[in-house]
C-alpha cells in the first residue's frame, strides 16, 4: 500500500509493524500481531509533541484495514482548522494560502485513499466477504464526500480572490456563501450513512448552476461509492 514500509521489529520489543510518514509531523503504525480477540491495532501520532502524542488510534479486523482506517484519520486530521502560533504570518493573504494549501494536501491524500480503498473493495467481494466490503464501500463514499468538500472549499477561495466572472462584489460574496454552504452540506452527507445518491446529484446540480464544476474524478468516486454500497448490499 503505497507509503507504508515494514519493520520486522521496532523499540520496546515491537514485533512486525507497518509505519507510514504522512508529513506534517504526523506518522501511522499499524501491527501485523493481532490481539487477543484476532484484531489488529493501529495509531496515529504527532511526532511534534512530546513522546509523539498519540491523537487516533484503533482496532482492525486486517493488516490492511488498519493501515486505511491510519490514512482516513489523517486524511481527518488535514482536513482540520489548525490553530495559528506564535511565529506564524498573520495576514489574511498568509492565512487564506495556509488554508488552500491544508485543503490542497487533504485532496491529495484523499485520491490515494480512495484508490487503496477501491483495490481492496474488489479483493474483498472477490474473496467473498461482503460484510467488510460494504463497510469499505461506505469509507469510499466517506472519503470522496470529503475530499470534494474541500476541492468546493478551495474552488470558493479560488474565486473570490480571482474575481470569476468579473461580477459584482454583492454577487460574488453570494456565490461564495452558497458554494460554501454546499461543501457543508457535502461533509455532513460524509457522515450520514442514510445519504442518497440522488441528494448529491441535487447539491452538485446546483453548484454548476452557478457554472462551478465539481472535480471529476472525486465527483465519480462518490458516485461509485453509492454504487459499490448498492452493489454489496443487493449481494448478501
Amino acid at each position: 500500500m503505497n507509503g507504508w514500509k515494514r519493520y520486522q521489529t521496532g523499540l520496546h520489543g515491537v514485533g512486525p509493524h507497518w509505519v507510514r510518514i504522512f508529513g506534517n509531523s504526523l506518522s501511522g503504525t499499524a501491527f501485523e500481531d493481532p490481539n487477543a480477540e484476532g484484531r489488529f491495532a493501529w495509531y496515529v501520532a504527532d511526532r511534534s509533541r512530546q513522546g509523539a502524542k498519540t491523537f487516533r488510534h484503533g482496532l482492525a479486523d486486517s493488516v490492511k484495514e488498519a493501515k486505511l482506517a491510519a490514512d482516513a484519520a489523517v486524511l481527518d486530521r488535514k482536513r482540520g482548522r489548525t490553530a495559528a502560533v506564535e511565529g506564524e504570518p498573520t495576514s489574511s493573504t498568509d492565512r487564506n494560502r495556509r488554508r488552500v494549501d491544508r485543503l490542497l494536501a487533504s485532496e491529495t491524500l484523499a485520491h490515494g485513499l480512495i484508490d487503496d480503498l477501491t483495490n481492496f473493495h474488489k479483493e474483498l467481494v472477490t474473496a467473498g466477504d461482503l460484510k467488510t466490503a460494504d463497510r469499505v464501500a461506505a469509507s469510499i463514499r466517506r472519503a470522496a464526500l470529503g475530499a470534494l468538500a474541500d476541492y468546493m472549499r478551495r474552488t470558493a477561495a479560488f474565486r473570490a480572490r480571482s474575481g470569476a466572472n468579473m461580477a459584482s462584489p454583492e454577487t460574488m460574496k453570494a456565490e461564495e456563501e452558497t458554494v460554501l454552504d454546499i461543501a457543508d452540506q457535502l461533509d455532513q452527507m460524509a457522515d450520514d450513512p442514510q445519504a442518497t445518491e440522488q441528494l448529491f446529484e441535487a447539491l452538485t446540480d446546483k453548484l454548476r448552476q452557478l457554472g462551478v464544476f465539481p472535480d471529476g474524478d472525486l465527483n465519480s468516486a462518490v458516485v461509485n461509492g453509492f454504487f459499490l454500497e448498492s452493489l454489496t448490499k443487493s449481494s448478501e
